[in-house]
């Protein structure tokens, strides 16, 4: 007995249907979406006393021993002694002097707000 061959456009009671294409992402459509995961603040060490910070939207404070910086969604914080911040151009930054450490915090709920 031969096992009867079923058509691939017919549904099991015989009518006929169309099968629906799904249009599935493009490999560039994806990263196109993560891009602003993968381009983020960037950090460039150049002698151990000199910081280069790109993405900084703002200079929160500054003294010869902190300097708070907005980058995006990021506060950084740098400490140190003798520390001065120069070159500030668009979104690019240098730091000068002992810098002795590096804290990056998420920027508060309320000025995220305020920033849209």
């Amino acid at each position: 007995m031969k096992k009867q061959k079923s058509c691939r456009n017919r549904c099991p009671d015989g009518s006929r249907y169309t099968p629906v294409r799904v249009k599935k992402p493009g490999l560039l459509d994806a990263f196109r979406e993560i891009r602003e995961e993968l381009t983020g603040p960037s950090f460039q060490f150049h002698g151990g006393d000199t910081l280069d910070i790109d993405e900084c939207t703002a200079i929160l404070a500054c003294d010869s021993d902190m300097v708070r910086l907005e980058l995006r969604e990021t506060v950084l914080t740098i400490l140190g002694s003798g520390l001065v911040a120069s070159d500030f151009s668009a979104y690019t930054l240098t730091v000068r002097g002992n810098i002795r450490s590096i804290e990056l915090e998420p920027l508060s709920g309320r000025r995220k707000e305020e920033r849209r």
